[in-house]
């Protein structure tokens, strides 16, 4: 068993809330992140949307381009 297949098999049992509790627990942690590494404050925003813009670049078009 592949670790995609045991990943898949996981997440099949959360629902809805629980996803919603992942996510906001992980932007939980990346605040945690900055309140202890101060210097990550000062990085340029730019520099944060450009990496957003890269990381859901797959998605969307996961969700809304492919299959049409």
């Amino acid at each position: 068993m592949s670790f995609k297949y045991w990943a898949d098999s996981k997440i099949k049992k959360l629902n809805w809330l629980d996803i919603v509790f992942v996510k906001f627990s992980c932007i939980v942690f990346g605040m945690m992140l900055v309140i202890l590494t101060p210097s990550l404050t000062e990085i340029n925003v730019l520099w944060f949307v450009v990496i957003f813009i890269i990381l859901g670049i797959k998605p969307g078009y996961k969700a809304f381009i492919k299959n049409r």
